[in-house]
Order: structure tokens, then C-alpha cells, then sequence
């Protein structure tokens, strides 16, 4: 495992929210190694002890449920340095300022370099790494997304080519911690280690398959990076295409024996992709939606906290002339044996009634039924399975079952599943850049009308449910495919 670890973009909300803490996280259950260190990178000058300060007050907001002792060893192991990510001398300083410079035999030790940098920063910061001479054994973090759209995820596989040869895909860890999610995980073996799910995942048994991220929270102070993305670049890309691939492959190889490894993952992923059917003109314009939040009070929960919200346009650091969306949702199709006549409905918003991310199968009516048996898999926290199944005839008479499965792996949180592995040289977690720019190609026709006003632009309360104060019933789903 790298011991030394160092963040660029160190003064962000991403590392104050989800890296500080997940590294207190590790050092809780020591999986850290016991020479960690970190240092911690951004433009702004500060002294260690002032990101110390820095970085202490966001372990308190974020991180508080690890013990102080692992909060404090990790600010104790931390050191702090100004520096322009895309200068080379800049770059070589920083690594040969991290806490062991050197290893048996005066070799540099290897070092992980996280990138939580905009997407493009990437590009620069990725030549100045590699003219900085990395150690051997180095590896580099890359944030989602993989490029801003298909033509940038094709140029930045190409530099990423250009500047590492065929070790990029050993050096290169491409972030999207949606992987690192335990019950997603726990998928594979949920589906693939059990006879009950397997004989019935398949369109013959699915009419709709529903993979969901609705966030509860408005912008938490990052309108000016949301507002130049919106929903679909942000998660839809990225974050609901990986939970499609992980929950529709087919069986990777190496399962039956514990885990597969990186490049069968990969070649299953990138199957599915590549068999999604391709969105003509007119199926954008009948299976899309987009649509933005207006004023409105956001749910009572711990993160949205019922804060009061303005319209998403009067936002500060918006630019309405954008017509950014916060809500987007995409119908698509897989032709494959396994998923004839299944609708995949991809969708995320926020400022949503409710905060959820999950999986939700609606499986095809039996007999008399008037509707089928649902299965939610929820990904935010413990794994849990929740499962409807009729009892009668009557619409409104099911019964509900929750299921709790043994996890596959330690169930650390997301982004501390996401260090472990990049840490210890892993790859499972990485989203490979053939998936995202397979990923940007589906999603490139909605792009392309989405900014040429072909798809209006709906407006939801913050706080509700969404448009249409949540999906569609059965017979506007079936309308509207």
C-alpha cells in the first residue's frame, strides 16, 4: 500500500466533505499504513497549521462519528504546500516533499496523487505529473468526470497514451466513487450466488429497471462547478451508468471464486455499454426529461436540513443564460437476449422531496395482478433489500419483506472503499476510460438537444418530488414509451 498521499484541490469541498473523512475512516481500523502521510495541495498560501486548522474543522463537521484519535493521527501526519498544479517544478517539489522521500536502496518511494480538480485542470495537471518523473509504483486519481464530453473523454485517453504508454492503465485510477458504494458491491454476489434473482433478471421477468440518485440538498456552495455541468454530466454520465453496468452485466469471470478482477469487470461493463440502444432524434425528445428546481423549502432531513432555497436561476455563481438543468432522466433501451422489452429509466435531481440512491425493479404483472412484485436495492448506506410482493389481486395490497445481506468486503463508506483501493494498487473501483466514453457516446444526442432547446426546460419545487411530483404512474409510462 502507497504511504504517501498527497490531494490537489486540498482546500475543496470534496476533500473537506468526503477525503478528510474518509482517511480518518482508515486510520480508525488501521488500514493506513503506519508511515502515512499526507500532503495536502490548492493555491491558496497557507502554513500546516493553518490547513491543520482548516482541516480539523472539516474532520469535526464531516467526520465526527470517527474517533478523535483517528481524526487526530491523520492531522498529525499532515503537511501543507501552495503550488500551480500544472507546473512541473511545482509537481517534483511536492513529491519529493512527501513524509518518505526515499526507500531501500535510495529508490524514491511511490506516491498516490489525487486530482480533486475541475475537468479541465485535468489535462495540464496530468503533463506536469508526468514530467515530474513519478516514482515507480506511483498512481494518480482522476475525479469525474472523464472529459467534458465525447470529443475531451477521446482526447484525454489519448494524452493519457501519449504521456504513460500502456502503463497508463496501472497508473491511472479514474474516480467515481458510486463503485465504491458496499452495496453495490454486494450486487454481483447478490445476483450471481443466489438461484432467486438470477432466474428472474432478465426483460422477460423486469418491465422497468430504475437506477436513482435524488439528493435532497440544493447546491451546498457549488453553484459555479454545477452550474457549468447540470445533473446529466454530473451523475447521469458517470454515477448511474456504472450502477447500470454493475447491476445489468452479464457474469463476470473469476466471480465464482470471490471477487472478479479489474479487466473482467471491465470487459463486462464496457458488453453492456456497447449493447445500449442507440437514441435516434425522436428518442430523445419522448424518453428525456430535464427540468430545474425553484423556490421552495428543502426536506427536513440532517444534510438538507430544511433550509429555504430561491429558484436555481437566482442562485449566486448561476448564470442563467445557461440553461443548466438540476434534474435530468433518461429511458434507454439494451438489445441483448437477457434484456429484450426492459425499460432502463436513469434518473437524478436535486432539491428532491427525498433523499434516495438505489435501484428499483418493477417486475412484469403475474396472472390477474394489476401490477408486479418491486425490488428496492438501496445504495446509500448498509446494504438492504427491500421486496413488494403481491398478496391479492387489489392494486393496493402487498407485502413487504426487508432482506439484510452479508457484505462481500469491509463496508467502509464510499470514498474510503475508493482510497483503500487506489491506495493499495488496485483497480476495481476504477472506471475505465473505454466505459465513460461509451457512456458520453449514448448520452451525446441528448446533449446535443438539451442545448438546442429541443427538450423544454420543466421547473419543480425545491422540496417535492420532481416534476410531476415524482415518476410516472404505469399509464404515463406507458404512454410515454
Amino acid at each position: 500500500m502507497n504511504a504517501n498521499l498527497i490531494i490537489f484541490g486540498a482546500t475543496g469541498d470534496l476533500a473537506g466533505r468526503f477525503l478528510l473523512p474518509a482517511l480518518a475512516e482508515l486510520a480508525a481500523v488501521d488500514a493506513l499504513p503506519q508511515d502515512f502521510s499526507l500532503m495536502a495541495s490548492a493555491t491558496r498560501d497557507m502554513s500546516d497549521e493553518d490547513y491543520r486548522d482548516h482541516a480539523e474543522e472539516k474532520l469535526n463537521e464531516h467526520g465526527a462519528e470517527h474517533p478523535e484519535t483517528a481524526r487526530s493521527r491523520i492531522l498529525d501526519r499532515t503537511g501543507y504546500r501552495s503550488a500551480d498544479v500544472t507546473d512541473p517544478a511545482d509537481m517534483a517539489d511536492l513529491i519529493a516533499a512527501t513524509g518518505n522521500s526515499t526507500a531501500g536502496g535510495g529508490e524514491k518511494s511511490p506516491v498516490t496523487v489525487y486530482l480533486a480538480l475541475p475537468t479541465g485542470l485535468m489535462p495540464d495537471a496530468l503533463r506536469a505529473l508526468a514530467a515530474a518523473d513519478l516514482p515507480a509504483g506511483s498512481r494518480i486519481a482522476m475525479e469525474k468526470p472523464f472529459g467534458a464530453d465525447l470529443n475531451g473523454a477521446g482526447e484525454l485517453d489519448d494524452l493519457l497514451g501519449e504521456l504513460f504508454g500502456d502503463d497508463a492503465a496501472e497508473i491511472i485510477f479514474n474516480v467515481d466513487h458510486a463503485l465504491g458504494m458496499a452495496p453495490l458491491q454486494a450486487m454481483l454476489p447478490l445476483r450471481f450466488s443466489n438461484p432467486l434473482p438470477e432466474a428472474v433478471w432478465n426483460g422477460e421477468h423486469i418491465d422497468e429497471f430504475r437506477v436513482l440518485w435524488e439528493e435532497s440538498i440544493a447546491l451546498e456552495g457549488r453553484a459555479r462547478f454545477y452550474d457549468s455541468t447540470g445533473a446529466l454530466k454530473d451523475v447521469l454520465q458517470n454515477h448511474l451508468m456504472q450502477v447500470l453496468t454493475m447491476s445489468a452485466m452479464e457474469r463476470p469471470e473469476g466471480i465464482e471464486s470471490g471477487w472478479p478482477s479489474a479487466a473482467a469487470l471491465r470487459a463486462r461493463k464496457t458488453e453492456l455499454l456497447s449493447a445500449v440502444r442507440p437514441l435516434s432524434d425522436d428518442d430523445v425528445l419522448t424518453s428525456t426529461r430535464r427540468a430545474r428546481y425553484t423556490a421552495g423549502t428543502l426536506a427536513n432531513d440532517p444534510e438538507a436540513a430544511g433550509k429555504t432555497v430561491s429558484d436555481y436561476i437566482d442562485e449566486d455563481g448561476v448564470d442563467g443564460k445557461r440553461d443548466t438543468e438540476t434534474f435530468a432522466e433518461v429511458v434507454l433501451y439494451i438489445d441483448s437476449p437477457r434484456w429484450e422489452g426492459t425499460r432502463f429509466r436513469l434518473r437524478t435531481g436535486k432539491a428532491i422531496a427525498r433523499a434516495r440512491k438505489g435501484i428499483e425493479i418493477l417486475f412484469r404483472p403475474v396472472g390477474a395482478a394489476q401490477q408486479g412484485a418491486r425490488l428496492w436495492v438501496g445504495l446509500d448506506g448498509p446494504f438492504d433489500v427491500e421486496l413488494a410482493l403481491n398478496t391479492s389481486s387489489s392494486r393496493d395490497r402487498q407485502a413487504t419483506m426487508s432482506l439484510i445481506g452479508d457484505q462481500p468486503r469491509p463496508a467502509f463508506s464510499p470514498y474510503g472503499h475508493v482510497l483503500k483501493n487506489v491506495l493499495e494498487g488496485e483497480s476495481d473501483l476504477s472506471a475505465g476510460p473505454e466505459e465513460s466514453t461509451l457512456a458520453w457516446q449514448i448520452l451525446t444526442p441528448v446533449l446535443k438537444a438539451w442545448e438546442a432547446g429541443s427538450v423544454p426546460m420543466e421547473d419543480y419545487r425545491a422540496g417535492s418530488l420532481g416534476p410531476d411530483e415524482g415518476l410516472p404512474s404505469a399509464a404515463e409510462k406507458e404512454e410515454r414509451s
